[in-house]
């Protein structure tokens, strides 16, 4: 009779421990269950890797809904200094030069020394936010028209004058070319007449593109020979156009351009955010964003193939090469600069 009562209270106790873990999940689910996270970033296959990588799993394992509200910097950054007092939105994704303003502006939260976002993240890349994916300022280019990849003094040659297209101002790519301009002159973007007499030695300007394809499609036609471009964005179109290269130029190197996952600071799901920057960050994502957008990842946990290595900025060596802008410098100056671009460059 003791024994088959022992039995029984061993069976009972195998039972419990069994069932309590199964219990446990869904209470941690109801925990986020009716919980919406917001989150601003970039469409396009950005938005296709985060819903793939990161909202999906996210959902599934904690019961909570994920916004992704889709747009430019601008927009994030209008709706997150708009509602300081009371945000709406949990994660906004930042421009390198954009994430350490917000933070001295108090609208996002310092990253955490101590937290596996941080450590886990090459030393030295978060700054003001966490760092989320590398790209460098090169040069996209005719191959029949630029025999090899060409160098940032190459736009000035002569035979290519009239052929030279620049993004929209403001943006990285302008406030890249005049860094660069600036020191081929000698100078750098703190000498802001002298970044802008020589851009002005392009004038007159091909093109200025608002997005790549109407970009590739004066290449294509021939209308346009060069222009400086983010790295990442033109890879991934390359096997489009055939006729079109990417040169990562050495005098001075590529601008770093870095995108930041910033947590917005008293946002209504803290907790749920840094769950969401845990996966974004985390090397499954980070391998995909390599692989299929040609963004250099910045955990140091990712191994990539040497194809892939090859075509991408993920190494602090490599990070260390790239011109790197003194960012906090050239924000305050874009009021100034976008009226000077659109007068001296533009001749608006």
């Amino acid at each position: 009779m003791r024994d088959t009562l022992s039995r029984r209270a061993i069976a009972a106790a195998l039972a419990a421990s069994i069932a309590l873990p199964a219990m446990m999940a869904p209470a941690f689910a109801q925990d986020f269950k009716g919980k919406t996270l917001v989150v601003g970033v970039w469409g396009g296959d950005i938005e296709r890797l985060l819903r793939q990588n990161v909202v999906g799993p996210l959902e599934a394992e904690t019961g909570a809904k994920v916004e992704l509200v889709l747009g430019g910097t601008g927009d994030r950054l209008a709706r997150i200094y708009a509602e300081k007092a009371n945000p709406t939105m949990d994660i906004a994704f930042l421009n390198i030069y954009e994430a350490p303003q917000a933070l001295k502006d108090g609208v996002v939260e310092a990253p955490d020394p101590k937290s596996p976002l941080y450590t886990e993240i090459w030393d030295g890349m978060n700054n003001g936010c966490y760092a989320m994916s590398l790209v460098g300022l090169g040069i996209a280019y005719n191959k029949k028209l630029v025999s090899s990849p060409p160098e940032w003094a190459d736009m000035w040659k002569p035979e290519y004058k009239g052929k030279i297209a620049v993004a929209s101002y403001p943006g990285s790519e302008g406030d890249g070319l005049l860094g660069v301009a600036a020191r081929l002159a000698g100078k750098d973007e703190h000498d802001a007449d002298a970044a802008f007499a020589k851009v002005s030695e392009l004038k007159p300007i091909a093109l200025t593109y608002t997005n790549l394809d109407e970009a590739f499609a004066m290449m294509d036609a021939g209308e346009v020979a060069m222009a400086p471009m983010i790295s990442g964005y033109v890879l991934a179109a390359l096997k489009q156009h055939p006729d079109i290269g990417f040169s990562f130029p050495k005098n001075p190197g590529p601008v770093l351009v870095r995108d930041m996952l910033c947590l917005v600071k008293n946002s209504p799901n803290p907790e749920l955010a840094k769950k969401f920057a845990e996966l974004a960050l985390g090397v499954k994502n980070q391998t995909d964003y390599a692989e299929q957008l040609y963004f250099g990842p910045t955990n140091k946990n990712v191994k990539l193939p040497e194809s892939v290595s090859a075509d991408v900025i993920d190494t602090p060596e490599e990070v260390s090469s790239l011109l790197q802008l003194d960012w906090p410098y050239v924000i305050t100056q874009r009021s100034d600069w976008t009226q000077r671009w659109n007068k001296d460059v533009l001749g608006q």
